[in-house]
């Protein structure tokens, strides 16, 4: 038994690693990422993607961000959505990331 007969998971896995096109298809699922909406395959292939790509590593961040502000947003129906919706979504995920949040206009 070789090794790719041992883990076959691993092989495809790796397959769909080395396509050309890793960060144009992980930019495309983003969202489903954060949804939950990948299988298992999918995810991970992404999930190493944003290890080694820090703009799809903050897409993630940002993504989850405007999440959570959202939520937010539906437990109070009647506030007016802020003037600077990326702002904030910026700002969060930096101060997710640990870094310094950029000024947000209101």
């Amino acid at each position: 038994m070789t090794h790719h007969d041992r883990h076959p998971h691993r092989s495809r896995l790796r397959r769909l690693m080395h396509g050309g096109a890793r960060h144009e298809w992980s930019q495309q699922h983003l969202s489903h990422y954060v949804d939950g909406d990948l299988n298992w395959l999918a995810r991970r292939r992404l999930e190493l993607h944003a290890e080694e790509c820090p703009e799809c590593s903050l897409g993630i961040r940002a993504l989850r961000s405007l999440v959570r502000l959202m939520h937010g947003a539906a437990d109070r129906p009647s506030e007016a959505a802020p003037a600077s919706i990326f702002g904030l979504v910026r700002a969060d995920a930096a101060q997710a990331q640990g870094g310094s949040a950029p000024a947000v206009e209101a």
